[in-house]
């Protein structure tokens, strides 16, 4: 087992008895954990840090690994996605919070596998104007859309980029070449 994998399965195992803010706050030290933390799951069971954050109800754990690319509709060996988790476990808003964010996730928007690449979104009426302070690889239609530093481009509620049609971001377009923005303050 490589020290990496040894790090996120310490973590893993931290998360699943409930130590959140520590976990949180050693992500914010090592995004690269974060980040590989993110597509985690566990072997015996299937379950990740997202299905764990679900348990326990954390919003804002939640809404991180969605920002990083974590699948939101993998499975457990018994076939409960996060949402079903946080259903199971009374968390009613949290899982609507999750059943929204997985809207579009099987298609050209579906998670990459690559903790590396930054998830993409269709959620254009959520857009938010950001510039990239990096570049940044986005995942979008099996490819990847990159976006230089400085470039403006928007996100949704959970930070993930939106990208329309092609690999357009700036703003995200659809198949005429219109703005996919005409519900935001953003239009074209």
């Amino acid at each position: 087992m490589s020290e990496l994998t040894a790090i996120i399965e310490q973590n893993y195992e931290q998360v699943k008895a409930g130590n959140w803010v520590e976990v949180l706050s050693g992500w914010e030290c090592y995004p690269v954990l974060a980040r590989r933390c993110s597509r985690y799951s566990k072997p015996g069971s299937g379950w990740g840090f997202l299905h764990q954050a679900a348990w326990f109800g954390h919003e804002p754990a939640c809404r991180l690994l969605i920002r990083l690319g974590a699948p939101l509709t993998a499975l457990t060996h018994d076939s409960s996605t996060p949402a079903d988790i946080a259903h199971q476990q009374g968390h009613q808003a949290l899982a609507g919070l999750l059943q929204h964010a997985a809207k579009g996730t099987d298609s050209l928007w579906k998670a990459p596998g690559d903790p590396d690449v930054l998830p993409a979104s269709p959620l254009y009426k959520e857009a938010t104007q950001i510039q990239a302070s990096t570049g940044l690889l986005v995942a979008y239609g099996g490819g990847l859309v990159r976006i230089p530093a400085g470039a403006a481009c928007f996100t949704d509620s959970f930070g993930r980029i939106l990208v329309g049609w092609h690999g357009t971001f700036n703003p995200p377009c659809g198949m005429d070449g219109e703005s996919m923005l005409t519900d935001s303050p953003y239009q074209a």
